[in-house]
C-alpha cells in the first residue's frame, strides 16, 4: 500500500509540475500578445519597473546586502534599458542586445554565489524575492517584450529574393519552434496559395 501511495504521490507532483510549466508558458504567450497590441504603455511599464527594482535594490542595501553588488546590479538593469532605444524592435547582433544576455546570466550567478556564501544570513523566502524581482524580472519583460527583426533571426523570410523586414514578438518567435511540424507546413501553404 506504501508503494502505491509514494508511487501516486510522485505522478501527483510531476502532473503538477507540468501544469504549472505550462501555465507560466500560457501566461507569457498572453502577455507578449498584449505587448505587441500596446508597445508604447509596455515600454513606459518596463522603464518604471527598472526605477521601481532600482529603490528596492536601495533597500536592500539599507538592509546590509553587499553594497558593490547591489551597485552593478543597478548597472546592469540600466544597460538593460538600452534595448528601450528601439523599442519594440532589436538586433539581436547589436551590443545592447548581447550585452544584455551576458549580464543576466552574471547577474544570476554574481547573486547565487552570494547567497551560497552566506547561505544562513538570508530565509530561503527573502533570496527567492530578491533573485525574482531584482533579478529576473527586468531580462524576462524585456525577452517577453522585445521584437527582432526577422533579417536577424535564422528563419528569415524572403520574398522574391530581396529581404522584407516584419515584426515578430521574440517570445513568440521562440514559442513558434516548438510547434508541430505539420500545422506550421499547413500554414505556409495556406500562406502560398493566397
Amino acid at each position: 500500500m506504501a508503494v502505491l501511495l509514494g508511487a501516486l504521490a510522485t505522478l501527483g507532483w510531476v502532473l503538477g509540475a507540468t501544469f504549472v510549466v505550462f501555465s507560466i508558458g500560457c501566461g507569457l504567450y498572453v502577455i507578449s500578445e498584449w505587448v505587441e497590441e500596446y508597445p508604447r504603455q509596455t515600454r513606459k511599464l518596463i522603464q518604471c519597473l527598472v526605477w521601481t527594482i532600482d529603490c528596492v535594490h536601495l533597500l536592500a542595501a539599507l538592509d546590509g546586502v553587499s553594497l558593490w553588488r547591489v551597485a552593478l546590479s543597478v548597472c546592469a538593469n540600466h544597460i538593460y534599458t538600452l534595448n528601450l532605444e528601439m523599442f519594440p524592435l532589436v538586433h539581436i547582433t547589436s551590443m545592447a542586445f548581447l550585452s544584455s544576455c551576458v549580464l543576466a546570466v552574471g547577474n544570476h550567478f554574481m547573486w547565487f554565489f552570494y547567497f551560497i556564501q552566506n547561505l544562513l544570513a538570508y530565509p530561503f523566502g527573502q533570496v527567492c524575492a530578491l533573485m525574482f524581482f531584482c533579478v529576473w524580472v527586468v531580462p524576462l519583460a524585456l525577452f517577453v517584450s522585445l521584437t527582432p527583426m526577422d533579417e536577424s533571426l535564422p528563419s528569415a523570410r524572403q520574398a522574391d529574393g530581396d529581404r522584407q523586414r516584419t515584426r515578430q514578438n521574440m517570445f513568440k518567435a521562440v514559442f513558434a519552434m516548438f510547434r508541430q511540424p505539420d500545422e506550421a507546413q499547413g500554414r505556409r501553404q495556406s500562406l502560398h496559395s493566397e
